[in-house]
């Protein structure tokens, strides 16, 4: 039998790829919930999937309140009313992108005791290489931007069990209260479209992407690294090699190899974990470091 996996999703002006999201999504989940601030036809489009079973706009939200991610308690409520409490929850995103199957992933999470699973998400961006591209919204989003950096974990599924909640006035914690840091050893892969070009920022200069800007004050849009923690660019090139869900080797090669992608502070390990590391090569379409 399969596991539940009920979705619960939070999304804000997402057009120009919502639709390639949702069709990701749908593969995956036949239960989703949605809390939606968008104002730009996202939610219209989330409405059409016949996965999506509930949806809130965050207007209809009572008391009015500032969205922060403990607002997903709304969300968390719905569902636990709506259907059994068993199972597990996935965290999605109106950017996101799954590579790993999630149901399968919750149902390893589930016979090995977990309770949470740390997501390991690619970063796709325009690189500086490409400056002048223009994106062409009739052609998919995820045949355009190609260039992308392996980021840090985020957790993205937990545990559906009794007596788990959030903060709704929280920020920065993405998984309810009551929920045991007891981690799948397994670090699947999303990707995430981070930055993919001017439309992406028309209806959303009063949030986060109101401080993007250039050095003549202009929307940011190409970069050469998108984050200061990562330490390498690449170009997907119809594989992400040893990130792959039948290429990843074990858990403890996963882990040590961490410093390859992004700026670790292994202290006197350092040595040993380098070491280590070298005894599983990557592969792949490396544009820097």
């Amino acid at each position: 039998m399969t596991i539940q996996n009920i979705g619960l999703m939070m999304t804000y002006n997402e057009v120009d790829i919502i639709t390639e999201v949702m069709d990701n999504i749908s593969k995956y989940f036949d239960k989703v919930l949605v809390l939606d601030g968008s104002n730009d036809g996202t939610t219209e489009i989330i409405r059409s999937y016949p996965c999506v079973v509930y949806l809130i706009h965050d207007n209809e939200l009572f008391p009015k309140r500032k969205v922060h991610d403990g607002i997903r308690q709304f969300l968390l409520e719905k569902a636990q009313e709506m259907f059994p409490i068993d199972g597990w929850f996935t965290i999605l995103h109106g950017d996101e992108m799954f590579v790993d199957n999630p149901n399968e992933i919750a149902e390893r999470a589930e016979k090995s005791g977990a309770e949470i699973v740390n997501w390991h998400p690619l970063n796709f961006f325009l690189h500086t290489s490409e400056k002048g591209k223009v994106i062409d919204l009739n052609i998919p989003i995820q045949e355009q931007v190609l260039h992308y950096s392996p980021g840090g974990l985020e957790v993205r599924q937990f545990k559906n069990k009794k007596k788990i909640f959030y903060n709704i006035n929280e920020t920065g914690k993405v998984y309810p209260y009551g929920i045991k840091e007891r981690a799948l050893f397994d670090y699947p892969i999303l990707k995430h479209y981070v930055i993919r070009g001017p439309q992406q920022f028309e209806m959303k200069d009063k949030l986060w992407t109101k401080t993007i800007k250039d050095e003549h004050g202009d929307k940011k849009i190409f970069y050469d690294q998108i984050n200061g923690f990562s330490k390498q660019v690449r170009v997907y090139d119809g594989s992400f090699n040893e990130f792959e869900p039948k290429n990843r080797p074990s858990f403890i090669i996963q882990y040590l190899n961490w410093h390859k992608y992004r700026k670790i502070d292994w202290g006197i390990f350092k040595p040993v974990a380098q070491l280590i590391s070298k005894l599983i090569p990557w592969k792949g379409n490396h544009v820097s470091k």
